[in-house]
């Protein structure tokens, strides 16, 4: 690992001040440290968030909308009940992800903001078109824990568990992105949207739309009570996903008037599937229209060589999101 300087400022202010093309924030700082260890990030400064108090709570705004600081630990979002009652597709996704020992650390903003897990983007040893090679290593290679969508290009999947939720729930992200003459901090908002992930054919160096100088301060999730996320692993301990499903429901009366599907682990950036949302609209959520909405969703997919199995988990998470979001809709 190349030597590389740390700060830690003590205000929103002083941190995004901090930060430039070779300067990177630092939550629970797993990811980072990992792509620095491997030589594929050579950062200047790690820039630690962990003085700055606002960015690490969660509070409800005017209108029912919760605010998750981007500081936030996945152990907090996964348990804190209002977070659980509010927006349980945020929740469940935290609580999915890694391990209690890294969830006790890891971040809002380090989970949503991930780097590809792929063996082939993490060595440096191999030419990989997302750290700008000519090609995808990956799809001659091993790719059994591959992309089954969007995997044209890359086969490397998007490895955040919040983004799905994120997507699905229709959040919003405040995104500090710099101070004004005053020392005031500047501000811009992105929906966490399709437009907000990059896929491999627009750019294949990043994955979403957030620049060097730019800080995830907090995501605002609209209440979803009928909603939840649901993944599928090989393993029962630690395993990255081998599929994931995001649904929320907006139900009038036994019917769902309107919902959102967002597929996780599935293509190298977080999809919302509005064909197993058609499938959905008028019906009620039962194991009828939960199978025709798995089977919409997986309608597209393009397998590789060693990863048709993941056509079928992507199927068995739909089912089953849609079904568990339905119940807490009652």
């Amino acid at each position: 690992m190349k030597p590389f300087s740390y700060a830690r400022p003590a205000s929103r202010e002083e941190a995004v001040r901090l930060l430039s093309p070779t300067a990177r924030p630092k939550g629970g700082g797993y990811d980072l440290l990992d792509l620095a260890k491997n030589g594929v990030s050579t950062p200047g400064t790690m820039v630690s968030l962990a003085a700055v108090p606002e960015m690490g709570k969660a509070w409800t705004g005017d209108h029912g909308e919760t605010y998750l600081g981007g500081r936030m630990t996945l152990a907090d979002l996964a348990t804190l009940p209002a977070v659980r009652a509010a927006c349980p597709v945020v929740a469940d996704a935290a609580a999915e992800a890694a391990t209690p020992l890294v969830r006790a650390t890891a971040t809002l903003a380090g989970n949503l903001l991930q780097r590809p897990r792929c063996t082939y983007f993490r060595d440096p040893f191999f030419e990989c078109r997302k750290r700008g090679g000519a090609a995808c290593p990956a799809m001659e290679g091993d790719h059994a824990e591959g992309a089954i969508l969007g995997n044209r290009l890359c086969c490397a999947v998007h490895p955040s568990n919040l983004a799905a939720a994120l997507l699905a729930a229709g959040a919003e992200l405040r995104i500090l992105t710099g101070v004004d003459g005053k020392g005031e901090p500047t501000w811009r908002t992105a929906a966490v949207d399709p437009a907000f992930f990059v896929a491999p054919e627009e750019d294949p160096l990043r994955e979403a739309r957030i620049g060097p100088g730019e800080l995830v301060f907090d995501a605002v999730v609209p209440p979803c009570p009928s909603s939840a996320y649901v993944e599928v692993n090989q393993k029962a301990s630690f395993d990255w996903a081998s599929a994931a499903a995001a649904v929320v429901l907006e139900m009038d009366g036994g019917k769902v008037a309107r919902a959102r599907v967002a597929l996780g682990a599935a293509a190298p950036v977080p999809l919302l599937s509005e064909a197993a949302a058609a499938a959905l609209a008028g019906k009620a959520p039962g194991a009828k229209a939960a199978e025709a909405a798995a089977e919409a969703a997986v309608a597209g997919a393009t397998p590789l060589r060693d990863n048709a199995h993941r056509v079928q988990h992507l199927r068995v998470c739909v089912k089953r999101a849609v079904l568990l979001a339905a119940g807490r809709g009652r």
